[in-house]
């Protein structure tokens, strides 16, 4: 575990984790996940229409649940997921050091779900969308110190 550097890149559809031993060194590509179901039409999620009632005192008939629900709902899913994955991880000694790339509303996914002893191996995290990048490129918009 001594000095290994764990760097995870990640949207609501992708996570890629990388792993260095130093600042000077190469990003090394240790794991691509994907949640297609985050890729989904909201449509495609949904196989029937949202739950419906008609409240008492009220006109008319209301949805229960919107898209912006269930996008909100697959990716915290996905973020579960990985956050098992590090988790898992940091029990068995694999990294030192965990950086986090990603936009906020992952950030904020991940916070929810990650663990307090891993969440100390966090020095730093970057709200940031680079995870189309090469590994070379996402290299070179993180500081020079990681």
């Amino acid at each position: 575990m001594s000095g290994t550097i764990w760097v995870l890149v990640a949207d609501a559809t992708q996570a890629r984790l990388f792993s260095t031993t130093g600042s000077k060194e190469p990003l090394l590509e240790l794991k691509d996940m994907l949640h297609s179901a985050g890729r989904s039409k909201i449509s495609d999620l949904v196989t029937d229409q949202p739950g419906r009632y008609s409240g008492s005192g009220h006109t008319g008939i209301h949805g229960m649940e919107d898209g912006q629900d269930i996008k909100n709902q697959e990716r915290d899913i996905f973020a579960r997921e990985i956050c098992a994955l590090l988790e898992k991880s940091h029990r068995q000694q694999r990294f030192h050091r965990l950086y986090l790339v990603a936009p906020s509303h992952m950030l904020g996914a991940f916070h929810k779900h990650l663990g307090k002893d891993v969440k100390k191996r966090i020095p730093e995290e970057f709200d940031s969308l680079l995870v189309k990048l090469s590994p070379a490129e996402i290299r070179n918009h993180l500081p020079k110190y990681l």
